[in-house]
């Protein structure tokens, strides 16, 4: 057994080739069998049974696939977010950045107005912008509580009237009394004497003359009966007329109200006391000024008489 070791030893790298080489013929000749093994497997294993085939689907299905292809579901929501931006960001007017949760855009009118109405909230003039083309801009609809989209829907023409002056004259004579279809006529300085005159006489001093009168009577704030009978005046050449009540200063038709109207473009005109006038586009409806005071003018409907119409100046 020594003599077998040491002939290993002086012997080791040709004992390490004849040990690989019988490692390999012994690997060889497994995966020789292993090989017809699998082999033999393979045939002997029963096909697997075929199976059988679907039936076609309904022709509805398909049809309402292909629609629903066609057609897909689309992301709604109410709110002023989206569904990948959970808010709109801007730049407020102060310079600062802002959202629509916290910062009203343009004051006063408020956020959602503009979003029910789907107006451009992002433009800086979206106050002033007619989207319907009525003449009207979107902050006149919303002081009116109209419909900004809808043409037929606006506020009031006379809401883009506005007094720009007023003059007041008073004028210069007074009704004082009247007895039997005699008038008496003062001046409202007491500088002349009374003059007494009938129906078609003209008040010395002016180109007005009687052309008629109205008996008429009131209750003053203490339940007493008061006079208020007109005597009504034209002047000879214009025809202007003034009327004077019993024993109260009128107002002089040489007053005059400066108007300026802001609806299609701006227009500037006068009106003196008791001159009629129209506005477009309903131009078939009469105006009448009926009263000028320093802080507002008095119009009316002329089918309307009895409902007075202040117009004062524009707001600031």
């Amino acid at each position: 057994m020594a003599k077998l070791i040491d002939w290993i030893k002086a012997h080791y790298d040709r004992v390490m080739l004849i040990a690989a080489g019988v490692f390999l013929f012994i690997s060889a000749i497994w995966i020789w069998w292993s090989a017809i093994q699998f082999g033999n497997r393979l045939v002997a294993q029963p096909a697997a049974p075929q199976k059988a085939a679907s039936p076609p689907a309904m022709a509805v299905e398909l049809d309402r696939a292909a629609q629903e292809l066609e057609h897909p579901a689309q992301w709604k929501s109410s709110t002023r977010s989206g569904l990948f931006v959970p808010e709109r960001h801007f730049i407020g007017a102060n310079g600062l950045p802002a959202t629509l949760q916290n910062t009203q855009v343009h004051p006063p009118v408020p956020n959602e107005w503009f979003e029910q109405y789907a107006l451009a909230i992002e433009d800086g003039d979206v106050l002033d912008q007619d989207p319907d083309g009525d003449g009207f801009t979107n902050l006149d609809e919303w002081q009116g509580g109209t419909d900004p989209t809808n043409k037929e829907s606006h506020p009031d023409y006379l809401t883009k009237l506005h007094l720009v002056s007023a003059t007041e004259e008073p004028f210069g004579y007074m009704l004082s009394s009247w007895v039997r279809g005699r008038f008496a006529i003062n001046a409202i300085d007491q500088s002349e004497p009374t003059q007494f005159l009938k129906i078609g006489d003209v008040i010395r001093g002016t180109d007005f003359k009687i052309v008629k009168f109205t008996e008429k009577y009131d209750r003053n704030q203490y339940g007493t009966r008061i006079d208020v009978s007109e005597l009504l005046l034209e002047h000879r050449d214009s025809k202007v007329q003034v009327t004077l009540v019993t024993e109260k200063v009128a107002t002089s038709p040489q007053s005059v109200a400066t108007f300026v109207y802001a609806w299609g473009g701006r227009r500037e005109f006068e009106v003196r006391k008791d001159q009629e006038f129209s506005l477009k586009p309903v131009e078939e409806i009469k105006y009448k000024l009926v009263d000028v005071q320093p802080s507002k003018a008095v119009i009316v409907n002329t089918e309307r008489s009895n409902e007075p119409i202040e117009i004062g100046f524009a707001a600031p």
